[in-house]
């Protein structure tokens, strides 16, 4: 059987890929491992019927800036019925004393919780917001298109005021950066715990960048589809098989078919071939691609070695899917209780940066969950007048001592302690609220979805080595591979992991080689 394109992962960027590709009018096939698209975008009844639970990705960080959908170019909001909902107040952070800092829609509302710890941190907010988006369109890094190679970005940010300081930006920590801007101990957390959302201790050189995406709250905001996660890409299905393409679930890709230096296809583990006329789309992690599929006589000479020495995070997490009886009920009260998402941090940067120290030797600990309510403002996740929870912590993926296989001994324990941490902040999260759960340690992360390696949710790290362009690798990070007619999208690539819709600009360099004119491809 062949197919124009034959794209590997039914996750939200192989589904992208083949969506735009099908509305173009060519013949795509996904072939996904799971019996379910979705990839880490899925959702799916894990504790109780009618509770509609995200293993893995349940915020859709940026995708509201997507031109898929503000633009609406695949028809997913028009035709399909996709909604996303943005919460206010989107986050409230909440300290031992349940004090708490609340982030809204509203800037001079911020401002607001914020002057309750610093009236000059909540001064300076204004100009951190109004800057942060200067900075980075001063960057002028694609997030949605292609971006520039590497070198010629730096190139590019030389040539300005502001673009140097976006190469300092990326140069430096948010752990410094958030003491030049702000005073107090609860706004510097607050910024370090959101740019630590990357998967990276936000002590480490190169993770400032990620300081400054935290004023999306103000602009697009922080957004959810209606029913989950998972409806963003069964609606990416829909369109997908509406426009003739074929969807292939549990079919595991054994290999891909090289000849000639050319991708002619893929091989599936039973055996199968499916030929692609045109390309093949990988949504795979970088070393399952280079190091399992390819064979290393198609590949340039080392090239697997710098492969197998791509670094991944150094920490993983956990995650658990509770069916709650009645939303938390917080002892920092007001619109805490309204929050979408709610962390709980120790109240001092000391103590917050030790915690990802532990990850580093493999230590695990339980001090700052996260609890997303999703159905604060989507009731359609759960029966009427019940919720769901999203109870979601970091974690090391190698114990030590015992390495990852651990995890199954102590995986209950460890969640039964975060769970302990939010019932210390709460007035109602005790047993009784819960009627059902399901646990998910890092080692189970990668048991769910193969692409995360080690229990990487970003697939690969954020290190600098492995940041925009050099993303998976220095000269390969414009979705192209050494192997013709064989192309990247996904986590391992940039932007990087995280719903944003990243597929979107690998379309575009497939069709400019394809000579495919991509506007009118998709009606402009």
């Amino acid at each position: 059987m062949a197919h124009d394109i034959v794209v590997i992962g039914g996750g939200h960027n192989g589904l992208i890929v083949a969506a735009y590709f099908a509305k173009a009018g060519l013949d795509v096939c996904v072939v996904e491992r799971s019996d379910k698209v979705g990839g880490s975008a899925a959702s799916r009844e894990l504790t109780l019927p009618g509770f509609i639970h995200d293993p893995g990705a349940t915020v859709h960080m940026t995708m509201q800036a997507n031109p898929m959908i503000h633009r609406d170019e695949l028809g997913l909001v028009s035709r399909y019925g996709l909604k996303y909902i943005v919460p206010d107040p989107q986050l409230a952070i909440v300290f031992p004393d349940d004090s708490a800092l609340v982030f809204y829609r509203d800037v001079d509302k911020t401002c607001e919780s914020i002057a309750q710890f610093s009236r000059r941190d909540a001064e300076m907010y204004p100009q951190f917001v109004k800057g942060a988006g200067q900075l980075l369109k001063a960057g002028g890094v694609a997030t949605f298109s292609p971006a520039a190679p590497f070198g010629r970005l730096v190139s590019m940010m030389d040539q300005s005021e502001m673009g140097r300081e976006y190469l300092r930006v990326i140069l430096s920590s948010t752990t410094d950066l958030a003491a030049e801007w702000f005073e107090s101990e609860q706004m510097r957390i607050a910024l370090n715990r959101w740019a630590s959302e990357v998967m990276f201790a936000p002590q480490e050189i190169g993770t400032g960048y990620y300081m400054f995406g935290l004023p999306h709250f103000h602009s697009w905001g922080v957004a959810w589809p209606e029913g989950g996660s998972g409806a963003l890409t069964d609606k990416l299905a829909a369109c997908i098989k509406d426009n003739g393409g074929t969807i292939r679930v549990s079919s595991p890709v054994k290999a891909v078919k090289v000849e000639d230096g050319e991708a002619k296809g893929v091989v599936l583990e039973d055996g199968e071939e499916i030929l692609a006329r045109k390309a093949v789309v990988s949504n795979a992690n970088v070393k399952q691609l280079f190091l399992d599929f390819v064979a290393p006589e198609h590949l340039p000479e080392g090239f697997q070695d710098k492969v197998r020495r791509i670094k991944h995070s150094p920490f993983s997490a956990m995650n658990q899917s509770l069916a709650l009886k009645e939303s938390p009920k917080y002892k920092a009260g007001g619109d805490v209780d309204k929050a979408a998402m709610v962390e709980i941090t120790p109240g001092t940067m000391d103590e917050f940066l030790a915690l990802f120290d532990q990850y580093r030797y493999g230590i695990p600990n339980t001090a700052m969950p996260l609890l997303v309510v999703a159905t604060q403002c989507d009731p359609s996740r759960a029966p009427a007048g019940n919720h769901t929870g999203y109870l979601y912590h970091y974690e090391p993926y190698n114990l030590k001592p015992g390495g990852a296989a651990r995890w199954d001994e102590i995986k209950q324990e460890v969640a039964d302690s975060i769970l302990e941490t939010v019932q210390r902040h709460t007035t109602n999260m005790g047993l009784d609220n819960i009627l059902g759960r399901y646990i998910m340690s890092p080692l189970d992360l990668e048991r769910y979805n193969t692409a995360m390696i080690q229990g990487d949710v970003m697939q690969i790290g954020v290190y600098l080595s492995q940041f925009l362009t050099n993303r998976p690798l220095p000269g390969w990070g414009q979705y192209r591979t050494p192997v013709k007619k064989l192309y990247m999208c996904g986590a391992s690539t940039h932007p990087g992991g995280g719903v944003s819709g990243g597929g979107r600009a690998v379309v575009q360099v497939m069709m400019e080689d394809m000579d495919i004119d991509f506007k009118k491809a998709i009606g402009r």
